[in-house]
């Protein structure tokens, strides 16, 4: 079990600009754009990344199981392709912390519908760099043999893998280790939390799914990549 703290994040000026731009269609007003400067400094103060993971030793995978030889079991077709051909998974959970969602959640009672969008979308932003960085790191935990390769990430919730799912993720890596639970939904809390799952194997074997969204049909998605 691997337990990552004050993990540092390369930051971008524009952070957050990607996402609310796509959430508005176009570009963005002044007014957006002022909210956009004053919200980043606060959203990046809020953040306290950290991570949790450890790996699996795949057993067989039949039909749309995965079984690993701890006693565990994934069930999903799109989860079982793309572990096909893996020889173990790294499973983890990363989160930017408690206060990320407590200054949201603050704004959003103040009535500021506006300002709420914004940190949102920094914070969705935020999310989505903490993920990247724990996938470099993973990736390179995970090709412990010569010519092995990766599969992308794949998460509960995500198309054909159902957010029940995180149950067996939660047995396999403990969340609370970083003060990540899951509420009655299986929603995690903090909201600004990723789970999900990487393969490893010899490279010839692996899926080639370059990412996630390439198995889903909604292609207007605004998280699609």
């Amino acid at each position: 079990m691997n337990i990552l703290e004050k993990i540092d994040l390369d930051i971008p000026e524009d952070i957050g600009h990607t996402f609310i731009t796509k959430l508005m269609g176009g570009r963005l007003n002044p007014k957006f754009e002022q909210l956009l400067a004053e919200k980043k400094e606060l959203c990046i103060k809020s953040i306290s990344s950290k991570a949790i993971f450890s790996d699996y030793e795949i057993e067989k995978i039949e039909g749309c199981s995965v079984y690993f030889k701890s006693g565990n079991i994934f069930n999903g077709p799109n989860i079982s392709k793309i572990l096909k051909g893996s020889k173990i998974a790294i499973i983890f959970i990363c989160t930017l912390g408690i206060a990320t969602d407590q200054i949201i959640a603050a704004t959003s009672e103040s009535g500021d519908a506006l300002a709420t969008i914004i940190m949102d979308s920094i914070t969705t932003e935020l999310l989505n760099l903490l993920g990247e960085t724990i996938s470099k790191i993973i990736k390179k935990e995970g090709m412990k043999e010569k010519d092995w390769a990766s599969t992308c990430q794949y998460s509960p919730g995500q198309y054909k893998w159902t957010i029940e799912e995180q149950k067996e993720i939660f047995k396999m890596v403990n969340g609370g280790k970083i003060g990540v639970l899951l509420n009655k939904s299986y929603l995690m809390v903090p909201f600004k939390s990723i789970s999900g799952v990487y393969g490893f194997g010899p490279e010839d074997m692996i899926d080639k799914t370059r990412v996630a969204c390439d198995l889903c049909p909604r292609k207007d998605c605004i998280g699609r990549r």
